[in-house]
């Protein structure tokens, strides 16, 4: 009996204390559920997401479409030079675009799939391999146009032997829409293929990026949601104006215009709602090494691809070798031109801090 109530308060002790650890962990267990109320996924913020996001990409490239292209201004007006800062603005989206948002985010996911153990630089291989792609088809496309036309002057030759070439169908190291030449003087202009070409391959470069940002966003909770979001919002926005140039600068026909503009509106979103989709199946693994080197791999190249176009082709049409600026009297046009991608670089570059 002594035992018994010797050992009592043992027991009282071992009781206590257990309902202690109780507390103390049904206390945790609060606390966490409070952070996760915080921090919770939010359906209805997602879907909102997906209209915003919409909303933008068609704002940004329907002023685009009004302000038309800048051989429909005047070029001594107020409308002209915002368009041509607009323009350079949308060069500077492009470029910023892929150096900071494809090619310089695609080192975390390699960096998660353990590449970068193996290599660091993966992301710039894979870029090289978008400019190397890019490069080609420019090049057989330009190829098969000059031998086209050269055989076209051949056979003029043949049938007209003491007519000789106009001097000026030569190739002029200016080239750019801003030249308005005669009918001998298209081969120093860009042809209306090779554009279209460039612009179909810019703006899928830049849907497979908008789905990959999309499905991100939809997967994010409502603290990481928020930032994100507008920062999304303004890169669709200047990014659906440039594309909106280089599709008026291609000369599509309506309904190629509106396929362009409804692809390039829809596929952000597309992407936000297979990110809520996956959230919700809890079947996604974003953190497994496939779905990782995808990703890294796809964002490398599209930067690539981006790159190119902007560096090698729309900068220097638009603005660098452009037979219409170079020619001009003044330097007001070019250096708005200018300031215009400066712009929109440091635009971009000041979103790659939250997106």
């Amino acid at each position: 009996m002594r035992m018994v109530l010797q050992a009592s308060p043992g027991l009282l002790d071992l009781a206590t204390s257990q309902q202690v650890n109780e507390t103390v962990s049904s206390s945790q267990d609060m606390d966490m559920v409070g952070v996760g109320a915080e921090d919770a996924y939010d359906v209805n913020l997602q879907v909102a997401g997906v209209f915003i996001i919409m909303a933008a990409s068609v704002l940004g490239m329907g002023l685009s479409y009004a302000f038309g292209s800048d051989a429909q201004a005047p070029s001594n007006g107020l409308l002209y030079l915002s368009l041509q800062m607009l323009k350079g603005c949308g060069v500077g989206v492009i470029i910023s675009t892929a150096l900071i948002h494809l090619i310089g985010e695609a080192y975390e996911p390699f960096e998660d799939a353990g590449m970068s153990e193996i290599y660091e630089q993966w992301p710039m291989v894979f870029a090289m391999v978008g400019m190397f792609l890019m490069a080609i088809l420019e090049f057989v496309h330009h190829r098969l146009e000059f031998r086209s036309r050269h055989h076209v002057a051949s056979a003029e030759e043949v049938e007209h032997p003491d007519a000789t070439l106009p001097a000026e169908v030569t190739l002029n190291p200016l080239q750019g829409d801003g030249a308005h030449h005669e009918s001998e003087k298209e081969v120093v202009t860009k042809s209306v293929a090779s554009k279209q070409r460039s612009a179909v391959l810019v703006e899928l470069s830049i849907l497979i990026h908008s789905v990959l940002i999309g499905f991100d966003l939809g997967l994010q909770t409502k603290s990481q949601w928020v930032p994100l979001v507008i920062a999304i919002t303004f890169h669709q926005f200047f990014e659906g104006f440039a594309v909106g140039q280089i599709v008026l600068d291609a000369q599509f026909t309506f309904w190629k215009k509106f396929a362009m503009t409804a692809f390039y509106s829809l596929t952000t979103s597309v992407g936000i709602a297979i990110g809520i989709a996956t959230y919700l199946g809890q079947n996604y693994d974003g953190q497994s090494k496939g779905a990782n080197i995808t990703i890294g791999v796809l964002d490398s190249i599209c930067g690539g691809l981006l790159l190119f176009a902007g560096m090698s082709v729309f900068w220097p049409e638009w603005f660098v070798t452009n037979y219409k600026l170079c020619l001009a009297d003044s330097l007001v046009v070019p250096s708005v031109g200018f300031f215009g991608v400066a712009l929109g670089m440091v635009i971009m570059s000041v979103i790659g801090i939250w997106a």
